[in-house]
C-alpha cells in the first residue's frame, strides 16, 4: 500500500538477492501492454520513476538506468486491467465515483476520418467525438476510473490520444495494420507533465501540426554507433519528451493550447486544477481563422522591448491567457519573442523560410528550478536571461535582451517572487550575520591566490544587493558569503546564490539563482593537510561545488547547519507531491 517493492534474485546460486523499495511518490507514469499472437503469450506492465543514478553516455544504454521497471506476465494468469486500476488509484487517487456520466466538452464531434492519404500514411491525428471515448474506455477496455473522464480524444492511423480530468493516455495498437492484438496503453498523470507547446503547420508542403510534452522523469537512451569509427549518435528523449502529430486542418493547436494552459498552469499556490473541475467548454471553442497570425503581424511592427500591457491585451483577444493571467514583460529578438506572465514563461519561436509555422511553448513559473541573468559586457552589447525548468530533454529556456531596452533585475525579481517568494525568509542561524572573516595565515594567504573562497561579511554583502545591483527580496538576507578570485559564492535565507564575472574586463556578470527549497541534497568535506574544505549541493541543473580556503573550517559547518535547517526543515514538498504517512503503532 505504500511502495512497489521488487525482489530480485541473482547469480546462478541464488544467494545473492536485491530487495527495491520505490515509493509510491517517485513513480511518475506507467503503461500496460496486453499480450500478442501466439508468439507472444505475455502481458507487460512498465513503470516510470527517477531514482538517482551515475548518468552514462555508452551506447545502447539508458542515460540512467534506474528509470524503468518491467514485469511480463503470463498470458490469462493476471488480470491485467486489474493492475492498472490498482496503479491508477495509487497515483491518480483514489476512484471516487460508481458510474461515469460526464464528456460533454466535445460531444458530437464526428470523426470524418484522415480525409487525406499524406495524413493516413503520416499517422497524423484528427480529433473525435470524446464522449464516445469516453464510454469506450470506460467499458471495453475498463482503462479509466470511473470518476475520470475524457475531455479530448484524437485518433491517427491507429493509435489514439487521450485528454482525460487526470492523465493523457496514449494508446499505441501494435501489429501489421493495427490488426493485432497487442495494444500498449501509456498513462501519464498531469503533474508529470511539466511544460508543453504547440506548433502549427508551416507552408503548404507542411501537412501536419504538432504537440510537444516535456515529463519529469528521465528516459533519455543512447543509440548504438552504426560503425566503431562513427561519432556517437545522438541521444533520443523515448518518453522524456514525447511529440504528436496532428491533422493540421482536423485539429486547432490553439484549442490545445487553451486546454493544456487550463491542466497545467498552478492554482492554489502549487496545486493543479482539481479533476472535479472540468475544463470550460467556452475555451474548446475553435479559434477564429488567422487568430495566430494576426497576433505576430501585431508583434512584429514592434521594437526590441514591447508594451507589456498592449501585449496583454492582445494575448487575451486570441484567447492565448488564462483569464486570471497577465503579462508582466515582453521582449521581441528577431521573428522571435518571449513573455512572463504572473503563471508561466511564454516563448513564440517562428520557424521556417517563410515564418508560417510557429511554436508556442509554455513553461509554468512553478517548475523553474533555476535561472540567471547576466548583464552586457564591454564587447557583448546584449544582456542574457537563462532558465532552467523541471524536465530532462532541452530544459533550458535561452533569451538574450538588448542593452538598455530590458532591467534584468526587474525581470529577476519578478521570477524570484513566483518561484522563492513564499519561502520562509528567516535565518537558519541565530549568529548567522556574526561571522567574523578568519585572519589569512600564510597558508590561507596561499591557497586564495590558488582561488579558494574566503568568508566575507554576510550583513555587508546583503546591504550591497539589496540597490547595488537590487537582487535580494525584502525578507531575504545574506548568511553566507565566501570571495573567490573576482566571484561569489552566497547561501541567503531562501536560495544559492553564484555571481559569476566574465570576461577580461569582468563588466559581463552572470546572477544565477539556485532555491534551496529544491535543491535534492547536499554534503561538506573537512580540509586536509594541505587542501581546504569543500560544499557540494545537488540541483536539477547542474551540481554545485565551492571549494573554501585552508582555515576555514568552522565555516564549513556554518554552511552544513544552513543548509540542513532550509533544506531538511524547511522543504517545500514537489509539485504534486504526496506526503505517505505509516503507522508503525500497528502490529
Amino acid at each position: 500500500s505504500h511502495r512497489v517493492f521488487k525482489i530480485d534474485v541473482q547469480g546462478v546460486s541464488g544467494k545473492k538477492i536485491e530487495y527495491l523499495t520505490i515509493l509510491w511518490p517517485a513513480i511518475k507514469g506507467f503503461s500496460i501492454e496486453t499480450a500478442g499472437n501466439i508468439m507472444d503469450r505475455d502481458s507487460e506492465l512498465t513503470l516510470f520513476f527517477n531514482l538517482p543514478d551515475k548518468p552514462t553516455r555508452a551506447g545502447g544504454f539508458p542515460r540512467n538506468s534506474r528509470t524503468r521497471m518491467k514485469l511480463d506476465f503470463r498470458d490469462g494468469q493476471a488480470d491485467l486491467f486489474a493492475v492498472q486500476r490498482y496503479i491508477s488509484d495509487k497515483l491518480l487517487g483514489s476512484d471516487t465515483v460508481a458510474t461515469s456520466q460526464y464528456a460533454p466538452n466535445t460531444s458530437g464531434h464526428q470523426d470524418s476520418g484522415s480525409g487525406s492519404m499524406f495524413a493516413w500514411m503520416g499517422d497524423d491525428n484528427r480529433m473525435i467525438d470524446a464522449a464516445e471515448a469516453n464510454r469506450q474506455f470506460h467499458s471495453s477496455p475498463p482503462l479509466l476510473q470511473n470518476c475520470e473522464n475524457v475531455e479530448l480524444a484524437f485518433r491517427g492511423r491507429r493509435d489514439m490520444l487521450l485528454f482525460t480530468t487526470k492523465r493523457v493516455v496514449f494508446v499505441d495498437i501494435q501489429g501489421f495494420m493495427g490488426m493485432g492484438k497487442k495494444v500498449e496503453y501509456i498513462s501519464v498523470p498531469w503533474k508529470t507533465v511539466t511544460a508543453f507547446s504547440v506548433r502549427s503547420a508551416g507552408s503548404w508542403v507542411d501537412k501536419d501540426s504538432e504537440m510537444c510534452l516535456w515529463l519529469d522523469f528521465d528516459d533519455v537512451f543512447n543509440p548504438r554507433r552504426a560503425n566503431e569509427d562513427d561519432p556517437p549518435p545522438p541521444p533520443i528523449p523515448r518518453r522524456s519528451w514525447i511529440e504528436i502529430d496532428f491533422q493540421k486542418d482536423k485539429v486547432d493547436t490553439l484549442v490545445v493550447h487553451r486546454y493544456l494552459s487550463e491542466r497545467l498552469m498552478r492554482v492554489n499556490g502549487h496545486q493543479l486544477k482539481p479533476f472535479t473541475n472540468p475544463v470550460s467548454s467556452d475555451l474548446l471553442v475553435p479559434s477564429p481563422p488567422g487568430t495566430g497570425e494576426k497576433l505576430l503581424d501585431w508583434i512584429g511592427d514592434n521594437a526590441a522591448a514591447i508594451d507589456a500591457e498592449a501585449v496583454d491585451e492582445k494575448f487575451h483577444e486570441a484567447g492565448m491567457l488564462q483569464h486570471d493571467e497577465h503579462v508582466a514583460f515582453a521582449f521581441k529578438t528577431g521573428r522571435d519573442s518571449l513573455y512572463l506572465t504572473n503563471k508561466r514563461l511564454f516563448v513564440i519561436d517562428v520557424q521556417g523560410f517563410t515564418g508560417k509555422r510557429k511554436e508556442y511553448m509554455s513553461v509554468p513559473l512553478d517548475v523553474i528550478r533555476s535561472w540567471s541573468v547576466e548583464s552586457a559586457g564591454s564587447f557583448d552589447r546584449d544582456m542574457e536571461l537563462r532558465l532552467w525548468f523541471k524536465g530532462h530533454w532541452n530544459n533550458k529556456v535561452k533569451q538574450d535582451l538588448r542593452k538598455g531596452k530590458a532591467d534584468i533585475f526587474a525581470i529577476q525579481s519578478h521570477i524570484a517572487h513566483f518561484i522563492i517568494g513564499s519561502a520562509d525568509g528567516t535565518a537558519a542561524l541565530a549568529n548567522a550575520q556574526a561571522y567574523e572573516p578568519s585572519p589569512p595565515g600564510a597558508a590561507t594567504k596561499l591557497l586564495g591566490f590558488l582561488n579558494d573562497a574566503h568568508m566575507k561579511d554576510p550583513v555587508e554583502v546583503t546591504s550591497t544587493l539589496r540597490s547595488s545591483p537590487a537582487l535580494l527580496q525584502d525578507d531575504e538576507s545574506i548568511e553566507a558569503a565566501f570571495k573567490c578570485g573576482r566571484d561569489l559564492f552566497l547561501i541567503s535565507t531562501k536560495r544559492i546564490i553564484v555571481i559569476d564575472k566574465k570576461g577580461i574586463t569582468g563588466k559581463s556578470v552572470e546572477y544565477k539563482s539556485y532555491p534551496l527549497m529544491y535543491n535534492k541534497a547536499f554534503s561538506i568535506q573537512t580540509e586536509g593537510h594541505l587542501e581546504g574544505s569543500e560544499a557540494k549541493v545537488y540541483t536539477d541543473d547542474n551540481d554545485i561545488e565551492q571549494d573554501l580556503a585552508k582555515g576555514e573550517k568552522d565555516n564549513i559547518w556554518a554552511i552544513h547547519n544552513i543548509l540542513t535547517e532550509k533544506m531538511l526543515n524547511e522543504r517545500q514538498a514537489e509539485i504534486g507531491e504526496v506526503e505517505v504517512e505509516i503507522d508503525l503503532s500497528a502490529e
